[in-house]
């Protein structure tokens, strides 16, 4: 049986790997915004991604101040 520090560390492990990986949608998405041709980067859809680029930034920010966070645990007695 895991203890509650133990399954505390467990979801904040889970966290780091949402997080690295709402990483790398933020970077695909920047690099798809920064390779738009020069035409639509003033576009709806130049607009849309980068509503999402600010959006995951917003969320990893958010997952980082949890992923710092630090609980101590009462002992049994």
């Amino acid at each position: 049986m895991m203890s509650r520090r133990e399954r505390f560390q467990e979801a904040i492990d889970s966290i780091s790997y949402a997080m690295s990986e709402i990483e790398i949608l933020r970077d695909e998405l920047q690099d798809w915004l920064d390779n738009m041709p020069e035409n639509l980067q003033c576009s709806s859809k130049a607009d849309e991604l980068q509503e999402a680029i600010d959006a995951l930034e917003e969320v990893i920010s958010s997952l980082e101040e949890v992923e710092s966070a630090d609980v101590n645990f009462p002992g049994m007695f």
